[in-house]
């Protein structure tokens, strides 16, 4: 018995996944347009997962995190195959300074899809109006 749960256990932990580094709205809130520096941000939210420069001296740091979560059902022999799938969810944070490095504003972006396999994806439609192939 113990074995099983053990197995139950680690097949669940190896459902999931994560990458980058979660900052939400009220991480940012505190921030102030025009008076927050690049420095103090880096310093309060760390390491971004990517920074640009553009030509005119402005700059933006933008944090990403995504996660990933296989459902249980995935686990179970054959009842996976036709109810099984994955949860998936992921935000982007952007701030964007001035060429004295103070805030100019921030934007984010939050996204939720599921992806369900067998008979728990539902209808599959053929798409025929993509321009690539």
């Amino acid at each position: 018995m113990r074995l099983l749960i053990a197995a139950l256990a680690a097949a669940a932990l190896a459902g999931c996944a994560a990458s980058g580094v979660r900052v939400t709205d009220d991480q940012v809130a505190h921030f102030q347009r025009g008076v927050t520096t690049k420095a103090e941000v880096l310093q309060a939210l760390g390491k971004p997962t990517m920074q640009m420069r553009m030509g005119d001296g402005t700059s933006m740091v933008i944090y990403s995190f995504a996660e990933v979560a296989v459902r249980p059902a995935t686990f179970i022999p054959v009842v996976g195959a036709f109810a099984g799938g994955a949860d998936s969810r992921s935000n982007t944070m952007t701030l964007r300074f001035d060429a004295a490095e103070r805030l100019v504003d921030t934007t984010s972006s939050a996204t939720e899809t599921g992806t369900g396999r067998g008979a728990s994806a539902g209808p599959v439609a053929p798409v025929s109006d993509q321009p690539r192939r």
